[in-house]
């Protein structure tokens, strides 16, 4: 008989779970706080799910969003629930200064399972650390090693709603190179049937504003821009633009992935003002290492072909300083990379294998 994993105690007699994720959240973070709020609920404990910041309208449609509490705006039901707890559970980041000083100090080491896919990361346990950056998501290391064995049986619907928008959500419609056959096999369990497919993927991706179509249209003409001769699209936004198309942060999460799609693109480089300073989205094909280059802001990682970071700066020095970085230490690689992906591309040598 296999032998049982050492968390695996420590989550069946826990009777009071706290689990967070990361600010700024995506389906990665909230679909696996859900897919362990819902397993965990079924078998009567009681879960607290926190988020620094709140749901993304976009997420809404999960089953239970409603549930998770928001740092800025229940500091004191988070604190008191924290204090109740007998397991933490960490999962989609793998470093402290992800969440605000208070928060951050609400949790036990010594009591945490932390879980997580980022390439980047630093175990947070004392002891129960998942960690498995090959896998393409989160919600995938959330099903496969924790909660499929651990539950025993068909997890409830909402559970696997929750995993599945995680895994779909953080492969592009698994389209990125992080997916591997397992992925699918997961995605495949996850789906059985009855499960509203066709739904999900509605909300995820065919659901647009107007404003949002309006404003990315403005950006693709105004403020876009290509550092030529590398093949690195650039667009910078000051937080007067979302003001004036009555847009939000939100509404342009996906520009990046789009900007990408246009022929010439190895990288595409995101900046957005904020009152702090300049939040910056990269996104990359290829081998290009993208949390490398996070990694040189102020703060900054990821996975190799997707990444965020913040430069406590102005707008305008933020975009100084990337193309210098670019240009200056990046110019060889991005050419050579680029290369080697356009080879990538060609599938006609592949007839041999036929």
């Amino acid at each position: 008989m296999p032998e049982v994993p050492s968390w695996w105690e420590a989550v069946t007699h826990a009777r009071r779970i706290f689990c967070v994720s990361h600010p700024k959240p995506d389906g990665d973070a909230v679909g696996s706080l859900l897919g362990l709020y819902h397993a965990f609920r079924r078998r009567g404990q009681e879960v607290t799910l926190v988020l620094p910041d709140p749901v993304p309208s976009y997420l809404q449609f999960l089953p239970g969003w409603q549930e998770i509490l928001v740092w800025s705006e229940a500091p004191e039901a988070i604190t008191q629930a924290a204090g109740q707890a007998d397991l933490f559970f960490c999962v989609d980041f793998g470093k402290w200064d992800r969440l605000p000083s208070q928060l951050r100090a609400l949790i036990d080491p010594e009591r945490l399972v932390w879980v997580d896919h980022h390439v980047d990361s630093e175990p947070l346990s004392t002891q129960w650390n998942i960690w498995v950056p090959t896998a393409a998501a989160t919600c995938q290391i959330l099903y496969e090693r924790l909660l499929r064995p651990w539950y025993g049986e068909p997890l409830p619907l909402p559970a696997r709603i929750a995993l599945y928008t995680g895994m779909v959500t953080d492969t592009g419609g698994f389209r990125f190179r992080s997916v591997q056959p397992e992925t699918l096999r997961s995605a495949a369990e996850l789906i059985a049937p009855p499960f509203p497919l066709e739904a999900i993927h509605h909300y995820i991706f065919q659901r647009k504003k107007l404003s949002t179509l309006r404003l990315q249209s403005y950006l693709l003409q105004n403020r876009l821009r290509r550092l030529e001769p590398l093949p690195v699209w650039l667009v910078d936004i000051p937080a007067q633009v979302l003001a004036e198309f009555g847009a939000t942060w939100e509404e342009v999460e996906t520009l990046p992935n789009q900007i990408l799609a246009l022929e010439g693109a190895l990288l595409v480089v995101v900046l957005k003002e904020y009152p702090e300073g300049t939040r910056v989205s990269l996104r990359s094909v290829g081998e290009f290492p993208c949390h490398q280059v996070a990694q040189r802001y102020d703060v900054g990682g990821g996975h190799r072909n997707a990444a965020g970071a913040t430069l406590y700066a102005p707008l305008a020095e933020a975009v100084t300083f990337t193309e210098n970085l670019l240009r200056n230490e990046y110019a060889d690689k991005l050419l050579a990379d680029y290369r080697a992906f356009l080879d990538s591309l060609e599938l006609q040598a592949l007839g041999k294998y036929a």
